[in-house]
């Protein structure tokens, strides 16, 4: 990308009749502009009509240092091409407004940063909050309780140590994780010794900071989902009972089936396989992307799969067993990619670009809902079918089939089973275990 030096006349001269020279870059249909420290009368102003590296006016009528100018203005326009070229270089065919502002401002690292979420989380919220309360949205006493919950949770971190996370020693709010405010839940129990109101007062400012960070694209919409369902039941009623968790009934997967059976379209027959997959193995989005053939034993009827939590955050090891359904779909996938199952990453890749995971992710979460919404429409459902709804459809299928809760925990990937016992207990009185069924292992023919 090339600038072009201007004249900035649109403001006031100088004592001289001088105005500043700026260069312009455009992008998107928005023009950013960058001045220089040099200031050209208009008469001396070429307006590149000079030829080549000929900006201002020499000669016996023209800017007594003209070929100083030019010389200067030259090299300015050759530093901030080059740094706009290497950033295109860097794999980026469009540059944004907001990067290309941050280039020219030489703020463009933070702005990387930024858009990967390597954001530290508690100043983060802290931010957040007073931006509601100077705009009158928290009151006085909220903010003020805000700072005291954020103190909190700075010294449960320091005394967890999990702020080593990093090489800066920092929460970054792209490392928020389920296990981290489960672990924090827990400490705040057993340590604190508080009352399950106070911690959820104490969750309130944390989880809509987290859902702030999904919607900026810094953690997945299912860590964001799972974190939401970590209030806790306080005096019988819980935060969240307006909230009701959504899964299919087998009599809603077998019309799923039927659906797809009629679709011709081939890639969402794909997606089908995919989410019904989800459904028998109970495997987040992220993890769907990242299972590998390699951990999948069709002889054992196991799968043995490193879940996915991003570079430098702690990751634990599945074990989810094979049934018919998850057998079959894996038979009709075993010849089409040769490192992870559903093709949904290329092989060879780089699972510790964690920036370039999250924006693959959201693309593909994206065009898999997309189909997926429509054939729930087809279906007639009184909700939105997405990818993550396999899940709750897995774990319901387990608990009510009779797998106890600390092996559906365990398959799940949850931090303990208080998780699993806060985000689907209140879904299994008796009349949802009679819709379910009886056995996990369930035919859909």
């Amino acid at each position: 990308m090339e600038g072009r030096l201007i004249l900035r006349k649109d403001g006031k001269p100088n004592e001289y009749g001088e105005y500043p020279v700026v260069i312009q870059y455009c992008t998107q249909g928005k023009a950013v502009r960058k001045s220089s420290d040099i200031k050209v009368a208009p008469e001396h102003w070429l307006d590149g009509k000079g030829g080549l590296n000929k900006y201002v006016k020499g000669g016996r009528d023209g800017h007594p240092k003209a070929e100083l100018l030019n010389n200067k203005l030259k090299k300015f326009k050759e530093t901030y091409d080059k740094m706009i070229d290497e950033h295109l270089g860097d794999g980026n065919k469009i540059i944004t407004e907001a990067a290309l502002r941050a280039i020219l401002n030489g703020t463009y690292q933070q702005h990387k940063e930024t858009q990967e979420g390597k954001v530290p989380f508690i100043p983060f919220v802290l931010e957040h909050n007073e931006g509601l309360y100077k705009t009158d949205k928290i009151g006085v006493s909220v903010w003020m309780n805000v700072k005291s919950y954020m103190n909190k949770f700075d010294k449960f971190l320091r005394t967890i140590k999990r702020l080593n996370t990093n090489e800066n020693n920092v929460l970054y709010c792209r490392d928020i994780d389920v296990d981290l405010i489960n672990d924090y839940i827990i400490w705040r129990k057993e340590v604190e010794g508080n009352s399950n109101a106070t911690i959820n007062k104490a969750l309130s400012p944390i989880i809509k900071t987290v859902k702030v960070c999904c919607r900026k694209g810094w953690i997945s919409r299912e860590e964001c989902e799972e974190i939401s369902d970590l209030y806790l039941n306080a005096e019988g009623k819980s935060v969240d009972d307006s909230i009701e968790k959504e899964f299919l009934t087998i009599e809603q997967l077998r019309k799923f089936k039927e659906i797809v059976g009629k679709v011709k379209h081939q890639r969402t027959r794909e997606i089908a396989d995919i989410f019904l997959f989800a459904c028998f193995a109970g495997l987040r989005m992220s993890d769907l992307m990242t299972l590998k053939w390699s951990e999948i034993d069709m002889d054992k009827n196991m799968i043995s799969h490193m879940q996915y939590k991003g570079h430098n955050r702690r990751a634990k090891m599945l074990y989810i067993p094979l049934n018919d359904t998850s057998r079959d779909i894996l038979e009709r996938w075993k010849d089409k990619y040769e490192e992870f199952v559903f093709g949904l990453l290329p092989s060879g890749y780089d699972l510790s670009d964690d920036a370039d995971f999250i924006k693959v992710k959201n693309t593909k979460d994206r065009t898999i809902n997309q189909s997926l919404k429509s054939i729930g429409d087809k279906m007639g459902l009184p909700f939105n079918l997405h990818i993550h709804l396999g899940r709750h459809t897995y774990a319901m299928m387990a608990l009510n089939g009779g797998v106890d809760i600390k092996t559906t925990s365990s398959m799940l990937g949850h931090a303990s089973t208080m998780v699993t016992e806060k985000v689907y207990a209140t879904l299994l009185p008796n009349t949802i275990a009679e819709i379910v069924g009886d056995k996990l292992n369930v035919q859909l023919d």
